[in-house]
């Protein structure tokens, strides 16, 4: 296995042998459901390999809603235990990246595919109609602060491993083209998200099944996007579910493919390949921001029979630890780590979710405008401003209008990470209050495509050398954090500090707003 690193995202390769064209036929047992009745059909089905593609669409490495990345996360390894088998047995596999294809350039899968001899998507059959029922589209966190809408995204996933033999295109006339060049009949579909881009993408379910092809959906590899209201008992396990039903409806059957693969002994290993999955889900460079208390619930959907089982004191669960039976009430800043069990011995990996609890009130506005104020020189600057990055007041560091989570501030100190500023404190000076969160000015050009999952910063307030106050690591739309910090007295120098969560991003654009000094 090779891991290469081109420009601004890691992919991992590896090289397996094909089997020859007379390899064994797949036997699977294809789900849809009655068109009238909705009752389960079953029907066996046998799969030439030759004849059989599998094509994985989207599988991003980020996403604005923080749970729908973490999901495209835990399904990685289960994706590549699957498609080293369907490799084995002679299967191509095409990744669909749509967005961010081009970031593929100059790699071998994506030249040859770019370099097929072109045809045009055939209409063989009407479009194919679907009613889906679930609720969806948003932001899959649920209740408290969703997650704001943007194109971050950059590659697939750094995890999942690409064949020297796969091919990546993400074009409907490119990837008929592909298929008929080979002499594809069948297509297993893989990716996210099931009711969008699984079924309309170009290349994705609607075309090709138009196009003639017998297109299939694997079930325990599939992921739609609808949401979260515990309330209610209906979680994004459950949307999923509903969606893959709605497809067995209209025609499109599914299968479990990695419980095929096994069958067939073409999966052997029984080391674990699920995550338990969270919602929400936050992790310590994403967490998930609350002022109250959040639900949180846990499922196992490819591990029958399993308990899960918890921890949040930070140690990894064990058959002794708490048994979830019910969803998990979180009301302060904590990690949360899970293992599913079955008999005795852990069939899960290992998981964990993140989870921080801010303060609930808003702090008041500032009796002195820190903007207003002369900062202190720094020593180490000499008499090269430019050596530093000193913060603009009134704007963001690009001198653009103050934004946080998609409000304008008219009063705060645009900074580009890593960087600080020094302040005298007089006796009168109280309190410091402010808000601080990722700007988000770079999402007016196509949604911040390609560079808004680049932006995390972490905010300090130091007082007189002493860490007084800290942000977690903030994220672009992310509700911003609160800080309403006492003035011990006799205090004589305060430090404001943006700096970056480790990536060392020239993105890494943080504003602190509504920020000073309270004297009451």
């Amino acid at each position: 296995m090779l891991k290469q690193t081109r420009f601004i995202f890691a992919v991992c390769f590896c090289s397996v042998a094909l089997l020859p064209s007379n390899a064994q036929n797949l036997k699977v047992t294809c789900q849809t459901r009655d068109a009238a009745t909705g009752s389960v059909v079953l029907t066996p089905a046998e799969l030439v390999p030759e004849k059989t593609a599998v094509i994985i669409i989207d599988m991003w490495n980020f996403h604005w809603c923080m749970t729908a990345a973490e999901r495209v996360s835990a399904m990685v390894p289960r994706m590549n235990e699957t498609l080293s088998a369907a490799r084995q047995l002679g299967m191509q596999v095409i990744w669909n990246p749509s967005d961010v294809v081009t970031m593929y350039s100059g790699y071998p899968q994506y030249e040859r595919a770019v370099a097929v001899n072109k045809q045009q998507a055939q209409a063989i059959r009407e479009p194919l109609t679907v009613k889906f029922t679930a609720p969806g589209g948003g932001c899959m966190c649920g209740p408290g602060f969703d997650c704001g809408g943007n194109y971050g995204w950059d590659s697939m996933h750094p995890d999942l491993l690409i064949d020297d033999h796969d091919l990546i295109s993400a074009s409907t006339d490119g990837i008929y083209s592909l298929l008929k060049e080979k002499g594809i009949t069948h297509i297993i579909y893989m990716g996210v998200h099931t009711n969008m881009c699984v079924f309309g993408k170009p290349g994705a379910i609607s075309d090709m099944w138009r196009a003639g092809f017998n297109c299939l959906l694997a079930r325990d590899l599939n992921d739609a996007i609808t949401i979260y209201r515990p309330d209610k008992g209906y979680t994004p396990e459950r949307g999923t579910a509903e969606i893959n039903e709605n497809l067995q409806q209209a025609g499109i059957p599914t299968v479990n493919i990695g419980e095929e693969f096994r069958k067939a002994g073409l999966i052997n290993s029984d080391s674990p390949v699920d995550y338990v999955r969270f919602t929400p889900w936050g992790k310590p460079g994403r967490p998930y921001l609350m002022e109250a208390t959040t639900t949180v619930t846990l499922t196992a959907p490819w591990m029958e029979g399993a308990e899960i089982r918890y921890t949040t004191d930070g140690s990894e669960p064990t058959m002794l630890s708490a048994l979830y039976a019910n969803p998990i009430q979180v009301a302060e800043t904590m990690t949360v780590r899970v293992a599913a069990f079955r008999q005795g011995r852990q069939i899960s990996l290992p998981g964990y979710a993140y989870y921080v609890k801010m303060n609930p009130a808003l702090p008041p506005l500032p009796d002195v405008r820190l903007n207003e104020l002369e900062y202190i020189p720094n020593d180490y600057a000499g008499s090269v401003k430019e050596s530093l990055w000193y913060p603009v007041p009134d704007k963001s560091y690009e001198g653009k209008t103050l934004r946080i989570r998609g409000k304008a501030y008219e009063q705060g100190l645009g900074f580009r990470a890593p960087s600080s500023v020094q302040y005298e404190i007089k006796p009168e000076y109280k309190r410091f209050v402010a808000q601080a969160g990722i700007d988000e000015n770079l999402l007016d050009k196509t949604g911040g495509m390609f560079l808004a999952m680049h932006s995390s910063v972490v905010f300090r307030l130091f007082i007189d050398g002493v860490m007084m106050a800290e942000s977690p690591v903030m994220r672009i739309t992310q509700e911003p954090w609160r800080f309403d910090i006492e003035i011990p007295e006799g205090s004589r120098r305060l430090n404001m500090v943006c700096m970056d969560a480790g990536s060392r991003s020239i993105l890494d654009y943080g504003n602190w707003v509504n920020v000073g000094f309270i004297t009451k």
